[in-house]
């Protein structure tokens, strides 16, 4: 369904290589009936002409903030005031810095200042930018401030490297944005997520882990809370910065695990992605174990199965998914663990060098009761939007069935 007809939307293009690419989503949002509005910063321009903008959306680009035909109405005010929602799209690390610590030196970071309408901001740079600390303590500030952030994307850049930095497929930008003009499908749900690896000590300094990323779970949770979930995100250590608008707790071991789920229920649908370990020590060491001692060998025991335990418990959730990772015979021993488990849905993922722990991109099979789908390699993003309209759907289905 299209929410975008009629819906007053700011554009404002920052100076990217990547503000090319803003031409096509101007005519994408055209198609959906959007009324744009664009303002072309200085340093975009030294990439694209303001006539190529111009003639696309048959209205003048602003862009000048001292322009004495556009500003002699206070025109950074009117369109602070007349957008529904402001995006930024391609957002570079400088605009990102200006707008987290609220400079106001142009046109556009004027109108950032002065509007209280929603912002989304999609980046696009290089990737050793986009790791920077200093950038990402400024997307952090905007998050903070309830800017939404569209996550680059990784691939091949422009500066002929690869990695994270890409700017976000146009067609996941309107899906976005249609998504944020739509009603929260997902408003009154509460939604418990585990991301990421467990760590499980053998002493102060060594421990049991693994290679998850908690991209995949960091993912769903975003998007779930982008759907009007209310959604705790429950995660291992990563290198991630948690989603806005999502309650976040830090834990490292399966047990951790287990027990802020059980604390944090009831809740509506319950998302196990984390990669807990199956084994832990049997007696921790309080010391470091030394290479002179008899350590050639130590005692494991089974650590509580964290996704079982949540399927069985009296506050069980209306929906419990799991997902389970295998480097050989996917399908069999996932429909295996899916018994076992008692749960609703399980994604199955294989672990390879291109897909899983150590990629941004999946190959999933779908599992639930008498029905198997085969998903197509997509990122983890685009894997984390599929399966929250399945859980769209089914609390939808789940509500008629209980009203009838």
């Amino acid at each position: 369904m299209n929410f975008l007809k009629d819906k007053k939307i700011l554009l404002i293009v920052t100076g990217g290589i990547a503000c090319y690419k803003t031409l096509d989503l101007i005519r994408r949002l055209q198609d959906k009936g959007s009324q744009v509005e664009c303002i072309l910063t200085s340093n975009a321009q030294e990439f694209v002409k303001v006539i190529t903008f111009e003639s696309l959306l048959a209205k003048k680009v602003k862009s000048n903030l001292f322009s004495l035909d556009q500003e002699k109405n206070m025109n950074h005010i009117k369109l602070a005031n007349d957008a529904e929602i402001i995006l930024v799209a391609p957002c570079t690390a400088n605009f990102i810095s200006k707008i987290s610590n609220g400079v106001a030196d142009d046109l556009a970071t004027n109108v950032m200042l002065a509007s209280n309408k929603p912002k989304i901001v999609a980046p696009a740079m290089n990737t050793n930018m986009w790791k920077n600390r200093a950038v990402q303590n400024n997307i952090n500030t905007l998050k903070k401030l309830g800017v939404t952030v569209l996550s680059p994307e990784s691939g091949k850049l422009a500066c002929r490297t690869e990695g994270k930095g890409k700017l976000m497929d146009i067609d996941l930008i309107v899906e976005n944005l249609n998504v944020f003009f739509s009603e929260k499908k997902l408003d009154g749900i509460n939604a418990i997520v585990t991301a990421g690896p467990s760590l499980e000590k053998i002493d102060p300094i060594r421990f049991i882990g693994n290679f998850s990323s908690g991209l995949q779970g960091y993912e769903i949770a975003e998007t779930l809370s982008f759907f009007g979930a209310k959604t705790i995100l429950i995660s291992g250590p990563t290198k991630i910065s948690p989603p806005s608008n999502v309650e976040f707790i830090p834990v490292e071991s399966g047990e951790e695990f287990l027990k802020k789920s059980i604390e944090k229920l009831p809740a509506d649908v319950y998302i196990s992605v984390a990669a807990i370990s199956d084994w832990k020590a049997k007696n921790m060491s309080e010391k470091k174990l030394k290479k002179k001692t008899t350590f050639t060998s130590f005692d494991l025991e089974q650590n509580k199965d964290v996704l079982r335990s949540i399927c069985t418990h009296k506050k069980r959730p209306k929906l419990v998914i799991g997902f389970s990772a295998e480097t050989e015979n996917l399908l069999k021993n996932s429909k295996k663990k899916f018994q076992i488990k008692q749960c609703d849905w399980m994604i199955a993922n294989k672990i390879t060098k291109n897909y899983g722990f150590k990629s941004n991109k999946n190959k999933v099979f779908f599992i639930e009761k008498n029905n198997i789908e085969e998903w197509k390699v997509m990122t983890k993003k685009l894997v984390a939007r599929k399966l929250v309209k399945k859980i769209v759907s089914f609390f939808k289905s789940y509500k008629l069935e209980n009203y009838e």
